[in-house]
């Protein structure tokens, strides 16, 4: 197989769904599917005529996902192997090489691991995520020669001026020159190419380093999934659970807890039939499956939809190699010309707008906290976890809250009853991001499932 790399740089911003869905809280593409290069080419499909099978019906020609690029360099999802520290979040460990005696010293230490999500990393360590700019639009009443009513939409798209990175793998040189015929240049790329998204340019990308491998200590062989995988169980039907079988691999078994996956639905819309196709379930990149006796350990695509850029596997990747990555985030003046955070109006909507998300995502994380540890805390009563609702609405800080619960518990009748759940409880007080918040919720929530009020 002959692979070629090629670089889409964005003349606008680009509206990249993730969804065939066009209302609701749509979620966005942080990489370009392979299936828009794919569709590019497929515009033409009429002028390929002896070769329209080879390129788009039997594998013989795959079109990669793009990963976002910086001075021409190749970027990988995060694995989701990465963690970090809740209260550092410069603190990282590949839980992949970490023991289980390393596991209990950090959970012994009350250093809570969380999961990198977001990002993508260069091999020096480096990386970026992303930026999306908004724009708030308005249908067009054309009678009335006005905004029409009830027609507020809104847009969030890609910078314009990144540069993304892609390849094209071809089974035979011959099909390269038709494909870059109608593959190289100006396109449109994403939804609404009618107002002012969409233009790119995609040129040849020459020199592109691709990552080393590593040979693991262990019997263990760790597959980085680079795209989205869409695998079939025996029957046929779409599975997020991998096997030695729907892989391709030889190994003696999956290696479990050494296994780090995120799943993802995905509907494609046919635009010649116009018409939705089956809902595929995909196990998304980043994700990192482990084998054990593994003797054929090399990158190879896997599933279906491998014309689309879905199944690319690349296997031990150098960066799985450090038990403590070092990750840093690029800067602006790091980037060099390329503009991955492009500056945005500063107007009261967009303020509006990040403080309700951020006062949403700030909820999510206490309510996350309690979810974790409420069940731990059970057993004081429901007038004692009252009480402590009661300190929350007095209480100046976390030092003053913290200092009132202890001298409540401590003076009072019922410290029985706080035997053991005292410095659990000020300790997750003192971690958690909201502190008021958070004890607050904490008190609803286990007062509803302790016993009545008696404090004798």
């Amino acid at each position: 197989m002959i692979v070629k790399y090629y670089k889409c740089t964005f003349k606008s911003d680009i509206v990249l769904p993730a969804s065939s869905n066009t209302q609701g809280n749509v979620a966005l593409n942080d990489f370009i599917p392979g299936s828009n290069f794919l569709g590019m080419v497929a515009k033409k499909y009429e002028s390929f005529k002896e070769d329209s099978m080879s390129v788009f019906h039997n594998g013989d020609v795959q079109f990669g996902d793009g990963h976002i690029s910086v001075n021409g360099k190749l970027s990988f999802k995060i694995p989701l192997s990465y963690h970090y520290i809740k209260t550092e979040e410069s603190s990282y460990y590949n839980r992949l090489l970490l023991s289980a005696d390393e596991e209990r010293s950090l959970r012994n230490e009350q250093q809570q691991l969380k999961q990198v999500r977001d990002g993508f990393m260069f091999t020096d360590g480096s990386y970026v995520s992303p930026a999306y700019n908004y724009a708030q639009k308005s249908s067009h009443d054309k009678d009335l020669r006005k905004s029409k009513e009830g027609g507020m939409f809104g847009y969030s798209a890609l910078s314009e001026g990144t540069e993304w990175i892609f390849k094209v793998t071809y089974k035979n040189e011959s099909l390269i020159a038709a494909v870059e015929k109608q593959l190289l240049g100006s396109q449109y790329l994403g939804k609404s190419r009618s107002s002012q998204y969409g233009q790119v340019d995609i040129t040849s990308s020459n020199n592109i380093s691709e990552v080393d491998t590593f040979t693991p200590e262990n019997t263990y062989t760790y597959l980085y999934v680079n795209s989205r995988l869409a695998l079939h169980d025996e029957e046929g039907v779409f599975t997020v659970t991998p096997s030695l079988e729907n892989l391709g691999f030889s190994a003696k078994k999956i290696v479990w807890d050494k296994t780090f996956i995120k799943t993802s639905e995905y509907t494609p819309y046919n635009y010649k039939r116009q018409s939705k196709e089956y809902t595929r379930a995909c196990i998304n990149k980043g994700s990192i499956i482990t084998l054990e006796g593994c003797t054929d350990a090399a990158d190879h695509k896997v599933g279906a939809f491998l014309s689309e850029g879905f199944g690319d596997i690349l296997v031990n990747p150098k960066f799985l190699d450090a038990k403590v990555p070092v990750l840093h985030k690029l800067e602006e003046d790091e980037i060099g010309d390329t503009s991955i955070v492009k500056e945005r109006p500063d107007t009261s909507l967009l303020n509006f707008l990040e403080s309700k998300k951020k006062e949403e995502d700030d909820a999510f994380t206490v309510a996350s906290d309690v979810q974790n540890v409420y069940k731990q805390l059970i057993g004081p009563s429901k007038s004692q976890w009252g009480e402590i609702r009661s300190i929350v609405g007095s209480a100046k800080d976390v030092d003053d809250l913290t200092m009132k619960i202890e001298n409540y518990v401590k003076g009072g009748k019922s410290e029985k009853q706080w035997e053991g759940k005292l410095p659990k409880l000020l300790s997750e007080i003192r971690q958690s991001s909201d502190p008021l918040a958070f004890t607050k919720l904490l008190s609803m929530i286990v007062s509803k499932h302790s016993k009545g009020g008696n404090d004798e």
